[in-house]
């Protein structure tokens, strides 16, 4: 009743079949040699130098996939405001369409450059002028395809809160294409 049980002779593992066919195809490792591969993982150099440029070497190599992840879109490594298929839509709707808006950074840079660089008041002049007339056109523009959006987005997506949509896109449109973030999927249309 107490006794020892006998040893029996080594049985040999096999590897048994799900009956749902989603086995893993391999026996279970034995918890020793399961936690000693662990540990042989987790086990890293000795020398401190060695440890700290090896963390540093994997939080880049971490960093550059998420960075590589969130320009193609991948939804596990965009931001939250990035997040959703509503958002996906206002990024490809915008990313359609050629706004004045887009061309505040490039214009910006030239007005700089002749305002500051210009020499003679005429050439600030002009510059200011042409300051003014992006402003009038961005403004123009950003009011006419704002109201396009937020009717498209309340028949597309009628009971979701539409908070921050309109900011979203504006920020979005004022960005050279070749710079935002996720990087574009739509083509530009010809209409727009």
């Amino acid at each position: 009743m107490f006794s020892r049980r006998e040893k029996s002779a080594p049985t040999t593992t096999q590897v048994v079949e799900d009956p749902t066919g989603q086995g893993k195809g391999r026996a279970t490792p034995k918890r020793r040699d399961a936690e000693r591969e662990r540990r042989e993982r987790v086990k890293g150099p000795t020398d401190p130098k060695a440890a700290r440029r090896l963390e540093r070497e994997r939080r880049l190599a971490d960093r550059k996939a998420q960075n590589e992840g969130m320009i193609r879109g991948d939804e596990r490594y965009l931001p939250k405001r990035d997040l959703g298929p509503r958002r996906k839509y206002i990024r490809d709707w915008v990313d359609a369409r050629r706004t004045a808006a887009e061309m505040f950074l490039p214009a910006a840079g030239v007005i700089l450059v002749l305002g500051l660089f210009g020499g003679s008041r005429q050439v600030q002049a002009l510059s200011v002028l042409i300051w003014m007339v992006l402003a009038f056109s961005i403004v123009v523009d950003s009011m006419v395809w704002t109201i396009k959006l937020r009717k498209e987005l309340r028949a597309r997506y009628p009971n979701e809160p539409r908070n921050g949509d309109i900011a979203y896109a504006l920020m979005r449109a004022m960005l050279i294409r070749r710079m935002r973030t996720p990087r574009p999927s739509a083509a530009r249309s010809k209409k727009a």
